[in-house]
C-alpha cells in the first residue's frame, strides 16, 4: 500500500511543476506601464550616426612618435523630433559584442527633427578602448521624454 501513495504523491508532484506552481515564482517590475497599458512605442524609427575620429599621438615601446585615431564623438540624426528630456547613448562595441566605450547625451529642450547632434564618448572600459581598430558596430538608444512629467517645462 506504501508503494501507492508514493506514486500518488510522485504523479501530483509532477503534474504541479509541469502547471507552474511548484516553480519558483519570479518578479516582472515594468515602471511607467499603467493597466492594460500593452504597446511600447519607439521614440523614433530612423537615425542617422556617424564618428567623429580624433588622431591622438603617442609613444609606443619602442620610443617612437605614433599616431592613434579614436573614436571622440558620435554624430546622431533623426528625422523625427525628440521631445523635451530626451536622452540619446551611443554605446561602441567590440568584435565580441561586449560594450567597450559609450556617450550619453541629454536634451533638456529636445531636439528638432533633420538636426545634428554630436556625443561626446566620455566613458571607455579600458585604455584605447575607442580606437577605431577595436570597435566593430555601434548601438544607439534612444529615451524618448518621461510621459509621466505633465509640466516638463516647469522641471
Amino acid at each position: 500500500m506504501q508503494p501507492i501513495i508514493w506514486l500518488s504523491i510522485i504523479g501530483v508532484a509532477g503534474a504541479g511543476i509541469s502547471m507552474g506552481f511548484l516553480a519558483p515564482g519570479f518578479d516582472l517590475i515594468v515602471q511607467q506601464l499603467g493597466a492594460e497599458e500593452t504597446l511600447l512605442e519607439s521614440p523614433i524609427n530612423t537615425a542617422y550616426v556617424d564618428f567623429e575620429v580624433t588622431k591622438i599621438s603617442g609613444i609606443n615601446l619602442v620610443g617612437e612618435t605614433v599616431f592613434k585615431n579614436r573614436i571622440t564623438k558620435c554624430s546622431f540624426e533623426t528625422p523625427t523630433a525628440l521631445g523635451v528630456g530626451s536622452v540619446v547613448i551611443c554605446k561602441l562595441t567590440d568584435k565580441d559584442h561586449d560594450i567597450v566605450a559609450e556617450g550619453k547625451l541629454l536634451l533638456p529642450l529636445g531636439l528638432p527633427a533633420n538636426t545634428e547632434t554630436k556625443i561626446p564618448i566620455s566613458q571607455v572600459a579600458f585604455q584605447n578602448a575607442n580606437d577605431v581598430q577595436n570597435i566593430e558596430d555601434v548601438k544607439i538608444i534612444v529615451l524618448g521624454e518621461d510621459p509621466t512629467d505633465v509640466n516638463p517645462q516647469e522641471g
